[in-house]
């Protein structure tokens, strides 16, 4: 924040969904010292575009924004990025991950399905500050690639590494990290170009065609020699596991810690 009261944030929602979530949400926003938000009251047919002078948009998004005509959406969201105005999707529904990625693809969202109040939270953390993570440099860095909709099994693997033995050892980097409304692949491509180990989370959802794991970042890094560590996290066929993800030879489950801990010790050791 610059200066109090120059901070503009705009809620962007389908109509029907400003009854169920927006009151909590424009009161968090509004209480933001330096926050300035504003909303439309009530959305008209035709072009609803932007203030002028907004600085971020905050989605609310459900299935009814991306798949119902609405303004805000057809309007308000296109405005904001052909503008390039800083996007941050709330997504309130668990099975629409796959919308939101295909329809904000290079903005991370915050995940809100589970939780909206630790949701609202993580978002006035990173509007109050807005600061990168600190990545110690002189840890070697593991990069885990896992499909979006699986994050229970993300969080279940990063609890189990950080009780390992020598966790110190090791900086964890996971999508999660990505300030929400960063460029999603610009940031992917850089950690993973920066990491020096790959954790493939390995579940049946890593064997959709086309996934964005299969086709971008398990190739990147076999194309950038990364040392890979597969991880199962839920029984998946393993010989189609082979088949679709070339040169993968072995995989580790996750319910057997101290082999997942000593593959962890093996390949940081490795010359």
């Amino acid at each position: 924040m610059e200066k109090a009261n120059t901070y503009h944030i705009h809620i962007s929602a389908h109509p029907t969904d400003r009854y169920l979530f927006f009151e909590r949400l424009y009161g968090m926003l509004s209480a933001i010292e330096g926050c300035r938000v504003s909303y439309t009251e009530a959305p008209k047919d035709g072009r609803q575009d932007l203030p002028d002078e907004v600085d971020m948009l905050v989605v609310i998004a459900t299935e009814h924004y991306f798949t119902w005509q609405n303004s805000g959406y057809e309007s308000e969201y296109l405005s904001a990025k052909s503008r390039g105005i800083r996007t941050i999707p709330l997504m309130l529904e668990s099975h629409i991950v796959d919308l939101v990625n295909m329809r904000c693809s290079k903005s991370q969202y915050i995940d809100a399905s589970e939780d909206f109040e630790f949701a609202l939270a993580a978002l006035e953390a990173h509007i109050k500050n807005p600061l990168p993570r600190e990545v110690d440099d002189s840890l070697p860095s593991v990069f885990i690639s896992y499909r979006r909709q699986e994050k229970k099994a993300l969080r279940q693997l990063v609890e189990i590494i950080e009780k390992a033995p020598n966790y110190n050892a090791f900086t964890l980097w996971y999508d999660e990290l990505i300030s929400p409304g960063d460029n999603y692949s610009h940031a992917i491509m850089k950690a993973l170009k920066e990491s020096d180990f790959f954790i493939l989370l390995v579940t049946p959802s890593l064997l959709e065609e086309g996934n964005y794991v299969m086709r971008a970042e398990y190739p990147t890094a076999k194309k950038m020699n990364k040392m890979i560590l597969a991880i199962e996290a839920l029984k998946t066929d393993r010989e189609e596991l082979f088949h679709k993800y070339p040169d993968l030879r072995s995989c580790v489950s996750i319910r057997q810690p101290d082999a997942l801990y000593a593959k962890l010790l093996g390949i940081r050791d490795k010359p």
